[in-house]
């Protein structure tokens, strides 16, 4: 039987969320029955996603005008000179797709993001029959840009993969015969380390056996809450156990602009710390007592799945993207920027540490229910038979 080959479009070079979880897709996805080949920006600085998409068993092509349309919570392209730049990108992309399809003849098209929706035009210019799937990885906005981000979605692709039920309504009112959910997930490497300690990393760290370590691992961007959790950690000093720790990691060298306040913002405070950006976050997460995402624009965490699937509970601002991946008071606990006493609430009761302890089982079985690799390769790989069948493609 010929294999099944998806043509999986990814937007950016930098190391994150997104490439991760696409690059655990594509490990995921059975060789023996799909042809595995992902199209990516050629810009310096690109060769550790590249690699990364290599490792996993994919074929990697390089295209410059592999380009995003950003309109998310994320990447919300609010200038003048963003937008302009967003539109002459389009086009780029929509022609870069259909010669690259021309070329590769693709039996199913996978976009790692919205925000590459030009390349689902060029897919449907070239051959109209090619089924193209998307991944909602953020939620779209709801301004007049999001909305015509999401009209030019719901038009150019046929299906789109939600991580989580927030993230898929902002795209608008697809139904479940276009829409479906499928929860980011982690591999076995994590599940592998659940409750198992890390003392003589955690001792180099220089994190001592009597802290509780509150660890934040995302992207050091506004989105995130970076710059706002260091300065509620200021403010909430003296109201918080003694045995609370704060560690803000993901910083780049050298920093940006807005890492530079935020580091300022840390270097205030005598109980948080900050450090640099790391590719492999078992080791940290191990070494950690509880993981926040302190996100103050709604999406998804990676962290908090990697967290849950070693058994840490986990700290989190009140968005729907967070908490529906947890189960707030039972596998961690959920905070409101506009009420810091909750904050500070939630921080001593995880430093209570038969509550902690309880909160960390509690995590462990969320992530076995949702977050596994091998379960939800399967159901993504459902998808794909699904589209295939209905746009007259192979069967896979």
């Amino acid at each position: 039987m010929d294999k099944v080959h998806v043509l999986f479009f990814h937007h950016a070079i930098g190391m994150g969320g997104a490439p991760r979880s696409l690059s655990m897709l594509i490990a995921g996805l059975d060789s023996q029955r799909y042809r595995k080949t992902v199209v990516m920006p050629r810009r310096m600085g690109n060769e550790k996603v590249k690699e990364m998409f290599h490792a996993a068993g994919a074929e990697v092509c390089e295209e410059q005008d592999v380009r995003p349309f950003n309109g998310s919570t994320v990447a919300p392209c609010r200038t003048l000179k963003a937008r302009g730049y967003a539109v002459l990108a389009f086009n780029r992309m929509a022609k870069c797709a259909s010669e690259v399809v021309d070329r590769i003849r693709p039996d199913i098209v996978h976009l790692n993001s919205t925000c590459l929706v030009g390349a689902a035009k060029g897919v449907k210019r070239f051959d109209a029959s090619i089924p193209v799937l998307a991944h909602v990885r953020e939620p779209l906005l709801g301004d007049w840009w999001g909305r015509n981000l999401a009209r030019m979605n719901r038009k150019y692709v046929d299906h789109f993969i939600g991580i989580d039920h927030y993230g898929l309504s902002s795209v608008g009112d697809v139904g479940s015969s276009r829409g479906t959910v499928v929860n980011n997930f982690v591999g076995e490497e994590f599940f592998e380390k659940a409750f198992t300690n890390a003392p003589s990393f955690r001792k180099k760290l220089g994190w001592s056996d009597d802290e509780i370590v509150f660890l934040s691992l995302s992207r050091i961007a506004p989105a995130n809450g970076c710059l706002e959790i260091a300065s509620l950690i200021n403010e909430s000093a003296g109201k918080l156990d003694p045995r609370a720790r704060f560690v803000i990691a993901g910083f780049h060298s050298p920093k940006s602009e807005y890492e530079t306040r935020v580091g300022a913002a840390i270097a205030r405070s005598s109980v948080c710390d900050q450090m640099d950006f790391v590719d492999d976050p078992i080791a940290l997460i191990n070494a950690a007592d509880v993981v926040v995402a302190p996100f103050t624009e709604p999406h998804s965490a990676r962290c908090v799945l990697e967290a849950s699937a070693m058994g840490k509970p986990t700290l989190v601002s009140d968005m729907p993207n967070l908490t529906e991946m947890m189960s707030p008071g039972e596998s961690g606990e959920v905070f409101q920027w506009n009420d810091p006493s909750s904050f500070t609430a939630s921080v001593n009761r995880l430093c209570e540490d038969s509550y902690r302890s309880a909160c960390g089982r509690a995590s462990y079985e969320v992530a076995s229910r949702r977050f596994s690799q091998r379960e939800n390769v399967k159901r993504t790989a459902q998808v794909y038979t699904q589209l295939l069948a209905t746009h007259g493609g192979t069967a896979c």
